[in-house]
């Protein structure tokens, strides 16, 4: 079994760099997923997937650490 990886990333959008944090739980670091927000999936639909990059911020081992980061980052 797959160990999961806890996630806070970041997705910047090459053409006017807004950025969205957020947070992830996946098996695979290397997985496509840019985000999910309302916003972000327009912008996405907008601009292109190609003008977004995604970098992972922090990787937790646990789910009560990721949103305890996501909050402090968002806030």
């Amino acid at each position: 079994m797959q160990s999961l990886h806890y996630t806070i990333y970041k997705t910047t959008n090459l053409v006017n760099g807004k950025i969205y944090i957020g947070k992830h739980v996946t098996a695979d670091l290397n997985d496509s997923y840019l985000g999910s927000g309302k916003l972000l999936r327009r912008a996405i639909v907008k601009y292109g997937v190609e003008n977004f990059r995604k970098e992972i911020l922090h990787i937790f081992d646990n789910e009560v650490d990721m949103n305890a980061k996501e909050v402090e980052l968002v806030t």
